[in-house]
């Protein structure tokens, strides 16, 4: 990273002769480095968003190595990328739209315990929904959910084929409140019966992952195939889920 190569020079060193050392230096792999790159790293005392994610990351307690509150809440604003929201490929500032109520409060639940707090914005076009994004440090927020495994931009077959890899770590409270966003807000109720059924464009993979995660939760059967997850009854009454 450029910015901490820079970060290596003496204080008072200038932006250009930072530069000039980062170029003449054998030992990176930087070139043809400008001062104008870096000025407002060296002179300004800035440094670029990525580093910004990850000083606020630290701050705010978003990668710590248990599972606090901070880091719950980094699992469920991931998870609710996955089934109901996005991450901007511009400039990584997440928003979530979720269509049930309980998987809403999750969300504005999570924002606040992550420390970025949580704003609703309506939509004057009808085709898209209402979103819940974060009212401060959505940039930082964003990479930081990008680091913990949140897709970004457009999901499909091709972009999505499994879940992060710590899900099947979660503490398993944590993962009946995963499994959760995705049932309650992702599957297709049919009338008469308390089955349920997500269905998208991703992987069989994918749906394997769904359904292993909502099985470890319910100890009851869920089944994955190629088109997606079909919960059973008795899976959907242990999450609390039938009218």
């Amino acid at each position: 990273m450029l910015w901490r190569e820079g970060s290596k020079k003496p204080d008072n060193w200038g932006s250009q002769r930072v530069a000039t050392a980062i170029n003449r230096d054998p030992n990176n792999d930087f070139e043809g480095v400008t001062r104008g790159e870096i000025r407002a790293w060296v002179d300004d005392g800035g440094m670029p968003d990525a580093a910004h994610a990850v000083q606020t990351a630290r701050e705010l307690g978003w990668n710590g190595d248990t599972w606090t509150d901070a880091v719950r809440g980094i699992a469920r604003l991931v998870i609710g990328v996955y089934a109901f929201g996005s991450v901007n490929e511009r400039n990584f500032a997440p928003s979530w739209s979720p269509d049930n109520p309980d998987s809403e409060m999750a969300i504005q639940d999570a924002l606040n315990s992550v420390g970025v707090g949580h704003q609703h914005v309506e939509r004057d076009n009808s085709k898209q929904g209402n979103e819940i994004r974060p009212t401060t440090h959505a940039t930082r927020l964003g990479r930081a959910l990008v680091v913990a495994g949140a897709p970004v931009s457009n999901k499909n077959k091709t972009s999505i084929v499994a879940l992060p890899d710590w899900v099947d770590d979660a503490p398993i409270e944590l993962k009946t409140e995963l499994a959760l966003l995705f049932v309650q807000d992702r599957s297709v109720v049919y009338q008469g019966k308390a089955t349920r059924r997500i269905q998208t464009d991703r992987r069989q993979s994918y749906f394997e992952d769904i359904a292993k995660l909502i099985t470890d939760v319910t100890g009851e059967q869920v089944t994955a195939s190629d088109t997606g997850v079909t919960i059973s009854a008795a899976a959907v009454r242990k999450l609390d889920l039938v009218n």
